[in-house]
């Protein structure tokens, strides 16, 4: 009964109480990777499970005598947490106890091979004992039963992502992945750094726009895309280069972000600079420049705030100054 009512206790109380069960569900609910703390409650929980070889999963003497003292787990509750012991022991490499666990997940499952959540683990164990191409079969015949598993599809695109040679692969993967799944906003930041990874900077644009629109908050996500699009170059990028780099500015909850700070002086100077071109004269707003000029100002003098009496203010100061003499 302790083990369920712990809904308002955080993990230090379960801890303390070594209450096996509550810590475990925690664990779980909260998507924390703590294999070692997993394997550690999750035994002192199966104790006879994991070495009963019969063929029966609650035929043992000692598992009835349990079961009528009230102490046992119910079968979906065993079958939870050997899932979860499973998992933690592929995390840590402990091929053996995975093996077990996975052993009597099997014997407690109807046509295990017909159960998506069996299979992963599966693929699972493939994957830690090194056998690639039996795991990508079992994520086969997952994705041949359902094409939008979203599991199969990232196990996929992990495995052809460590594999040296097969970049190509990896992001026919990954486009697939995303394409099952739009809204995957990890999906969209892996693909944008391998875009950065290769200087696709207008794919990794696309990619960090996407992210920007599932996270408009996020200040570091404004800075890189704004960076990005500084890298690209040109008078409508710059532009928008600066527009991010100045949302991240306004974001940043810290009180200062030198990276964007930095980044906005940079950008503002560039666009000063090709917007005095006499081909470009045409081209740029007279309020665009006035814009730059004053982004410059304001860049230059947060800059020299925030370094004064450290031992780089001299040098930053001296920058800035350059900065200044160009506008």
């Amino acid at each position: 009964m302790a083990g369920i009512l712990n809904g308002g206790e955080d993990l230090s109380s379960l801890l303390a109480r070594n209450d096996h069960l509550a810590i475990l569900r925690y664990v779980r609910s909260h998507k924390l990777r703590e294999p070692e703390m997993t394997i550690h409650h999750g035994r002192a929980l199966l104790k006879g499970t994991l070495d009963d070889t019969s063929d029966s999963p609650s035929s043992s003497p000692m598992s009835i005598i349990r079961e009528l003292l009230g102490l046992s787990l119910n079968e979906s509750e065993t079958l939870a947490v050997l899932e979860q012991v499973c998992t933690a022991a592929l995390d840590v490499y402990d091929d053996t106890l995975a093996k077990r666990c996975l052993a009597q997940i099997k014997k407690r499952v109807q046509n295990p091979d017909e159960s998506a959540r069996v299979m992963r683990l599966i693929g699972l164990s493939h994957e830690s004992a090194g056998e690639i191409p039996e795991a990508f079969a079992v994520y086969d015949e997952l994705l041949n039963n359902n094409p939008a598993n979203s599991f199969a599809l990232q196990r996929k695109y992990c495995i052809l992502r460590s594999q040296v040679g097969k970049e190509a692969e990896a992001m026919d993967a990954l486009n697939d992945c995303i394409g099952k799944n739009q809204g995957d906003a990890a999906g969209w930041l892996e693909m944008g750094r391998l875009c950065l990874d290769i200087c696709d900077y207008k794919g990794a644009a696309f990619c960090y726009e996407e992210l920007v629109v599932a996270n408009p908050l996020d200040d570091t996500l404004h800075c890189m895309l704004g960076e990005i699009y500084a890298t690209l170059g040109g008078l409508s990028n710059l532009k928008m280069a600066r527009k991010h780099l100045a949302q991240s500015l306004d974001l940043c909850s810290s009180g200062g972000n030198l990276r964007a700070l930095y980044a906005l002086v940079a950008v503002a100077g560039s666009f000063l600079e090709e917007s005095a071109s006499a081909r470009k004269r045409k081209e740029v707003n007279g309020d665009d420049v006035e814009v730059a000029k004053e982004l410059v100002k304001y860049g230059a003098e947060n800059l020299t705030k925030m370094y004064k009496g450290s031992r780089m203010s001299e040098a930053v100061a001296h920058v800035m100054e350059a900065q200044l003499a160009d506008i």
